[in-house]
């Protein structure tokens, strides 16, 4: 029989990404392999997947819950009713698809479609990227048969995590991997800034980086930007550098990231978990302005992790209308090549690129055992 897996959760790109590496190499072991995925009802969930080839005939994509964000116990209460709307049409569609094991993918989305998992009876696994479990996946931890993380987790964290642990990276698609073999020295021939603000951009990074860039008239002429602005203020961001005689390639959304970090020099981003793996495997210096409302501050564990081992300079958006500080990164990036490559190996030294494989493997050993505990 052809191994069946259900992904749950979405939200992001940070969530949904892992997801579709794990499937290509669940399809590279078992051609045969079927996916089910149930995601919030975010558009960038649909574009992501769309993009990504996993919605044929042997895999089926639905949202299946809304996404929420909001805090308060009386926005708890109003979300109930959905909530249990999502709990029932979860439990009915894996009734109907019968997984061999469900991969629970972090944050709200996750919740219903994994409670309703476990009542079911079928085996949980969770996946964890950030450097501070979630609420959402130490809520759901009591129900998984195994928690998988990307990045590494303070051991006062998971002492008394309620099941087995594993940490494995976290997984990227074949061509971001591919990077990881791609000498760091090739930076030395490249002369581009790449700037990221997450699968759906960001207004505050587009506002530090043009205000420092078209205000400061940092970038030499033999620079190329290349700058992901998010589908809302794309027409506003290309107007600014027309306006500043500053020549850039500005785009609402960037399909192909793995040529996009190949050519780049250095990169403006998020410090997303995802984003963190892509930059280590692709060994590029980069300026981290996380996010400030991550849930926990995640997105800044991320980032001074990165800064630690000496690849990566945080900015905390927060100060944004000063611009100083980013000014200042940015600048000693450009002028200094010899930094950039340090900071290059230092990245490099964090990619995982066989996290997919990895993580594939363990669900295939999941299933496995679900089927021989069930054997007479």
């Amino acid at each position: 029989m052809p191994l069946r897996i259900a992904f749950i959760g979405g939200g992001s790109g940070g969530h949904l990404l892992p997801a579709i590496a794990i499937a290509e190499e669940l399809r590279c072991t078992d051609h045969g392999s079927q996916f089910l995925f149930l995601t919030s009802h975010r558009k960038i969930d649909q574009k992501i997947l769309a993009a990504s080839g996993v919605n044929d005939s042997n895999s089926r994509t639905m949202p299946y819950t809304a996404f929420s964000s909001s805090r308060g116990p009386f926005s708890k209460i109003a979300q109930l009713p959905s909530v249990w709307r999502s709990f029932r049409l979860a439990r009915n569609e894996l009734k109907v698809f019968q997984p061999d094991v469900v991969v629970g993918l972090g944050a709200f989305a996750s919740v219903p479609g994994i409670l309703a998992a476990s009542r079911l009876g079928f085996p949980v696994v969770l996946l964890e990227q950030n450097c501070l479990p979630g609420k959402a996946t130490r809520m759901l931890a009591s129900r998984a048969r195994l928690t998988v993380f990307g990045l590494p987790i303070a051991e006062e964290r998971i002492r008394n995590w309620p099941s087995p642990t594993k940490t494995c990276g976290t997984p990227v698609r074949a061509g971001i991997r591919s990077l990881a073999k791609l000498p760091v020295n090739r930076d030395l021939v490249r002369n581009r800034i790449l700037i990221l603000g997450g699968s759906q951009g960001s207004e505050s990074v587009n506002a530090i980086v043009t205000n420092a860039v078209c205000m400061g008239k940092l970038v030499p002429q033999d620079w190329e930007i290349v700058h992901q602005t998010g589908d809302a203020q794309v027409a506003t961001i290309q107007a600014q550098y027309l306006r500043h005689g500053i020549i850039a390639r500005v785009a609402a959304f960037l399909p192909d990231m793995q040529a996009e970090l190949a050519a780049a020099s250095i990169v403006v981003s998020r410090a997303g978990a995802v984003t963190i793996q892509e930059l280590a495997c692709a060994g590029v210096p980069s300026i981290l302005i996380p996010l400030s409302t991550s849930a926990e501050n995640h997105q800044m564990l991320n980032a001074r992790m990165m800064e630690h081992i000496g690849a990566a300079i945080v900015v905390d958006e927060k100060n944004r209308m000063d611009g100083n500080a980013f000014k200042a990164a940015l600048e000693r990036l450009l002028r200094n090549p010899a930094h950039r490559q340090q900071m290059a190996h230092a990245a490099r030294s964090m990619g995982t690129p066989d996290a997919a494989f990895e993580v594939a493997g363990i669900l295939i050993d999941v299933a496995g055992q679900t089927a021989g505990s069930s054997m007479p």
